[in-house]
């Protein structure tokens, strides 16, 4: 499970960085004055954050 937990935080971080380094190239710095973007960003860590404390709970087991 713990390996599962893993492979998952890095496949959304890289489909998620893929997306915003894509937008970077094409648009500039000024992807981040759009709102939506900001927030996509924003549960993205907090999704990250999250997976990664399951991963140490699922581990100390």
């Amino acid at each position: 499970m713990p390996r599962f937990i893993k492979i998952l935080q890095i496949l959304i971080a890289v489909v998620i960085g893929a997306f915003t380094g894509y937008d970077l190239i094409l648009h500039g710095i000024s992807i981040f004055d759009d709102k939506y973007v900001t927030i996509t960003l924003v549960l993205f860590v907090m999704l990250q954050i999250t997976l990664f404390v399951i991963y140490k709970l699922i581990e100390e087991d």
